[in-house]
């Protein structure tokens, strides 16, 4: 009869992984760090509304990400709408890929759970797990950030062609979408989420190398 170990060992260290890379960068699609960047992106300015105004639809915009919605927003009741059609069509793709991430990261987290019950008296499989989940996905993470870091336009639309079809994510900059949220707005948003990503393997590493050392004879 196979070991449920055997099973359970590399099912924690793949759902570490996930966690890692997935939990930081979704919790920062939250209104307070998004108002933070448009302030230091001076968003409100180019659109030439008040920030109350942007963070009204920004507020909007998030829980149309999280929840589904048309995007259809105003900066006024009587205002034009803030998106144009091809804008709020590339935002419902961008909505279905975040859910989606979303609903992995929970799922990754109940197998994480499981397959630490499962383990549960086997610290040094626990450990290694956590050092090989968080260890990959931190020296990726470092790699992935140093490019963005060097070549940022490159590396974002490499990220849009790979997650979005082609010809629907291309903007001007007359575009809302594009004043809305600015280059320098996604350039400290990725190194910031790069950031939370590297230091969470971190501490995953090191709670995960002190597991083994503990408990090794």
């Amino acid at each position: 009869m196979t070991d449920p170990a055997r099973i359970a060992t590399p099912l924690l260290a793949v759902a570490t992984a996930v966690l890692v890379a997935l939990l930081a960068p979704l919790v920062l699609f939250n209104p307070w760090f998004v108002s933070l960047l448009q302030q230091r992106a001076e968003s409100a300015m180019l659109l030439g509304a008040s920030q109350a105004q942007l963070d009204a639809a920004t507020g909007t915009i998030l829980a149309h990400l999280w929840l589904g919605g048309n995007f259809l927003i105003r900066l006024t009741p009587d205002g034009a709408p803030l998106l144009d059609a091809f804008e709020r069509s590339h935002m419902v793709d961008v909505s279905g890929l975040v859910r989606l991430l979303g609903v992995v990261t929970v799922v990754a987290a109940v197998v994480a759970i499981l397959a630490g019950r499962i383990l549960r008296g086997r610290p040094t499989a626990i450990g290694g797990a956590l050092l090989a989940g968080a260890g990959i996905v931190g020296v990726v993470a470092v790699v992935v950030a140093v490019v963005f870091a060097v070549a940022f336009d490159a590396a974002f639309l490499a990220f849009h062609e790979l997650f979005f079809r082609q010809g629907t994510y291309l903007f001007g900059p007359e575009s809302n979408l594009i004043r809305l949220f600015p280059e320098r707005f996604w350039y400290e948003a990725s190194l910031t989420a790069g950031i939370f990503i590297v230091a969470s393997a971190l501490a995953v590493s090191v709670a995960g190398w002190r597991l083994v050392r503990q408990h090794v004879p």
